[in-house]
C-alpha cells in the first residue's frame, strides 16, 4: 500500500491508483473511515489525471464497480460498495467544480444561475473542510496561471470565487442543512454580466483603434494623434453599435496598448520567429501579457497575408 507520508501532490497516480484499489478492496464493509490525507491524495491525483486527459481513474473505477457488482450478485451485501461510492462522489464534485470554472474561465457566465452557484458553494465548503486552501489549489491555481486564458477571463474566475468565499453559511440548530444569502449569489451574477458587458464593449473599442491605426500608423505614436483615434472611436461606437454613455478612459488605453503589442509582434518578431527564432515567441508571451489563443490568432492572419505555409509555425509553437 502507498506510504501515507506523501505530500498530496507528491503522490504518483501509480500509487493513487493503488491507494484507491486498496482502500475500496479494503474489508469488503467500507467500515474503515477515510482519512483527510488520503482523500486528498486521490484528488490531487485524479485532478493530474484529468489535466493530462489521462483515463486510468476511469478504467479503474470501472473495473472495481464491476466487481463489487459481481460480489454483490453473489450475495454480498450492499454495504461493500459504500467505500467505492463515496470516493465517486467525490471525484464527481471535483470533475463538476472544475467544470463550471472552465467554462466560466473560457466560455462566460451565460450558463451560470442561482443554484449552480449555491451548489459551487457548497462544493468549496466541502473542499475547504478538508484542508483549508484546497479548492484553490484544485480548482484555481494552475487555471490562473494558463497562457491560454485572457485578462477577462482571469478576471471571471477571481470574481466568482472571491464572490462565493464571501457569502455566508448559515446552520439551522435543528439540522444540518445549510442557508446562503440568494441576493449575494444573485449579485455574483449581476457583477458578471456587467463584467462581460466591459468585455464586449472593450473587442468593439479595439477592433475600430485597430482599424483607425492602420489608416493612420503615425497617429498612434502622439498623444494628439491617440486623441483623434479615441474621438473617432467614440463616434464609431455610438453610430454603428448604438453603445451610450461614457467609455472608461482604461478601456481606452488597454486597447491603445493591445494594438502596439499587435503591431510589434506582427511587424517587428513575428518576421524572426519564422526564420526560426522561437525564443523570441516565447520571450514576447511572458512579457506582453496576451494569451495564447490570441498570439496565434495574430499567427495565422501573418501566415496568411504572407503565403507562409501554417505547417511553420505549427512546429514553432511545438519547439
Amino acid at each position: 500500500m502507498p506510504t501515507m507520508t506523501h505530500h498530496p501532490d507528491q503522490l504518483s497516480l501509480e500509487e493513487a491508483l493503488a491507494l484507491l484499489q486498496q482502500l475500496v478492496l479494503l474489508d469488503g464493509q467500507g467500515s474503515t473511515t477515510l482519512s483527510r490525507l488520503q482523500v486528498m491524495q486521490l484528488l490531487c491525483a485524479r485532478k493530474r489525471a484529468l489535466a493530462a486527459a489521462d483515463n486510468c481513474f476511469d478504467t479503474l473505477l470501472f473495473e472495481l464497480g464491476k466487481q463489487l457488482d459481481e460480489q454483490i450478485r453473489d450475495g454480498a451485501p450492499l454495504a461493500v460498495k459504500k467505500r467505492f461510492n463515496q470516493l465517486t462522489d467525490y471525484f464527481h464534485k471535483l470533475e463538476l467544480a472544475s467544470g463550471h470554472l472552465n467554462h466560466l474561465a473560457f466560455m462566460g457566465s451565460y450558463q451560470l444561475d442561482v443554484e449552480l452557484l449555491v451548489e459551487l458553494k457548497h462544493d468549496m465548503e466541502w473542499f475547504e473542510e478538508i484542508e483549508a486552501g484546497l479548492f484553490s489549489r484544485l480548482m484555481v491555481d494552475d487555471l490562473l496561471k494558463s497562457q491560454l486564458l485572457d485578462s477577462f477571463g482571469r478576471r471571471r474566475v477571481k470574481l466568482l470565487v472571491d464572490g462565493l468565499a464571501q457569502i455566508q453559511t448559515v446552520r439551522t440548530q435543528k439540522n444540518d442543512m445549510k442557508f446562503f444569502d440568494l441576493q449575494a449569489v444573485q449579485g455574483i451574477i449581476s457583477r458578471l454580466q456587467q463584467l462581460e458587458k466591459e468585455e464586449r464593449l472593450f473587442m468593439l473599442l479595439a477592433e475600430i483603434v485597430a482599424e483607425q491605426s492602420r489608416l493612420n500608423q503615425a497617429a498612434m505614436s502622439t498623444p494628439q494623434g491617440r486623441e483623434v483615434i479615441r474621438r473617432i472611436t467614440t463616434i464609431e461606437l455610438r453610430q454603428r453599435h448604438g453603445v451610450e454613455g461614457d467609455i472608461p478612459d482604461e478601456l481606452f488605453q488597454k486597447a491603445f496598448e493591445l494594438v502596439k503589442l499587435e503591431a510589434i509582434y506582427s511587424n517587428a518578431i513575428l518576421p524572426q520567429v519564422v526564420r526560426g527564432n522561437s525564443a523570441l515567441r516565447q520571450d514576447f508571451i511572458k512579457k506582453s501579457g496576451l494569451d495564447l489563443f490570441y498570439i496565434e490568432d495574430l499567427e495565422d492572419q501573418y501566415c496568411s497575408r504572407n503565403g507562409i505555409d501554417p505547417a511553420l509555425i505549427r512546429e514553432l509553437r511545438e519547439q
